[in-house]
């Protein structure tokens, strides 16, 4: 494989490994990060959902007792006004009766009892009734509360609302001791408002207000008895992860425990249902309430992935513009090496080096300027040697001849032939020296 293929692979390889986990990180932090606040939305709406339930089951009961107080001071006023009306007016039964009815007529009391001493409500303001008042519980259940107040000194009674016997009216009664002598003194207050009030703000209100807004799916109250105490209805939710009371989840126990047993905020994750359990303490430190909520990640699944979209196309522009820029990258890398190379050829061919050929890679400042410059000094370094040995070796094979030469002229003198001519021919001379 060629050198700027190399290089391109590998800075594309190092493009996409990069891109494919910084993808993942981000993705995953994203995904942590909305967790994380949905936890948190879920906490502090569950955390007001708990103290506006405890807020709301103490509504009713401060009003009913603020009414009870005022009903006191309105019986003992009446007690009053028919001891004066009696005794002092001498006002009749029918007069003083008249009195009251337009009193109820006028103002927001709708019954007045007031007995004699032997608890027959002669002064009343409904008509066709004839009562007395009775010690005996199981004859009246409601009304025989009041009997005691015949023999009390200012003796009270409040009761609190509920249906009366004779019809299902929510009343709220209250009794006091009379003023001048053994009698009881009832004031009836038609307190159907309190089952208004307790029906707007109980928890079951403010749960089904919340449920379906925003993520909120589903909603789920307990008291510290593990006993439901208001639940979203499950059929305006639409979903089939979300059970209801009757079919809980071994999920939906076990978080409720984590949450009394630790006192603190647990959560959980799946089938697309993000739990939250937060417990509300009371004074005591004591789990008092614990509301569950249903979270859907719907939403934030589907932002993930629009993120994961965005991310994987601005990952692969990315990659394509680092591939461009890699490939010609290694092309302009791979240039000069292909240079050096087809001089190294060149070279090996023992074809003579031309120092032009490298001449503008060695101009650069680079790493490979300084390659060139070493490899022109080892090619010219090498050349000049090579120059030297074949001088040398010149100089070396005209000694050898020489000394081939030399050594044959010896070999041919030193035979016995050679030797008998030269005697031949030294006697040769001394005959003609003598001749």
């Amino acid at each position: 494989m060629k050198l700027h293929v190399k290089f391109f692979l590998s800075i594309v390889g190092v493009l996409v490994i990069t891109v494919i986990a910084t993808t993942f990180v981000t993705t995953r932090e994203a995904v942590q990060a909305v967790l994380a606040q949905m936890e948190t939305d879920g906490i502090i709406a569950a955390q007001l959902l708990a103290r506006s339930s405890n807020f709301a089951a103490r509504v009713p009961e401060q009003v009913e007792g603020i009414v009870g107080d005022q009903m006191v001071v309105e019986a003992r006023i009446a007690a009053h006004l028919v001891s004066v009306a009696e005794r002092r007016a001498g006002l009749s039964t029918d007069e003083i009766t008249a009195v009251l009815r337009d009193v109820t007529e006028n103002t927001a009391l709708d019954e007045f009892w007031i007995t004699d001493e032997t608890g027959h409500a002669y002064l009343h303001t409904t008509p066709g009734i004839d009562f007395t008042f009775s010690p005996d519980p199981e004859e009246q259940p409601q009304a025989h509360a009041f009997y005691p107040l015949l023999v009390q000194e200012d003796g009270v009674v409040i009761q609190e609302a509920r249906k009366r016997e004779v019809d299902d009216k929510v009343f709220k009664y209250v009794g006091v001791s009379g003023v001048d002598g053994p009698r009881i003194v009832q004031l009836g207050y038609e307190a159907s408002f309190l089952e208004e009030l307790s029906r707007d703000m109980n928890a079951q209100q403010l749960v089904d207000e919340l449920t379906g807004h925003g993520n909120v799916a589903a909603i789920r109250v307990w008291n510290a008895e593990r006993q439901v105490i208001a639940e979203s209805d499950r059929a305006s939710v639409g979903r089939d992860t979300i059970p209801t009371y009757d079919n809980q989840t071994s999920v939906d126990i076990e978080l409720l425990d984590a949450a009394i047993q630790s006192e603190d905020v647990r959560s959980d994750l799946r089938e697309g249902v993000f739990r939250v359990a937060v417990p509300l303490l009371d004074e005591e430190g004591g789990v008092e309430l614990v509301a569950l909520f249903y979270l859907l990640t719907d939403s934030v699944q589907a932002a993930v992935r629009a993120s994961v979209m965005r991310s994987v196309a601005v990952s692969l522009a990315v990659v394509a513009l680092g591939a461009g820029l890699s490939f010609f990258l290694s092309r302009s890398i791979a240039r000069p090496v292909r240079k050096l190379v087809g001089a190294a050829q060149a070279i090996e061919r023992g074809e003579p080096f031309e120092p032009g050929h490298i001449a503008d890679i060695a101009r650069s400042r680079d790493e490979l300027a300084h390659l060139a410059r070493v490899f022109g000094r080892m090619v010219t370094e090498v050349q000049s040697r090579e120059a030297r040995l074949k001088r040398q070796v010149e100089e070396l094979r005209i000694e050898i001849d020489e000394a081939k030469k030399a050594q044959q002229v010896a070999e041919i003198t030193e035979t016995g032939y050679f030797q008998e001519l030269q005697e031949q021919a030294r006697e040769m001379r001394e005959d003609a020296e003598e001749g």
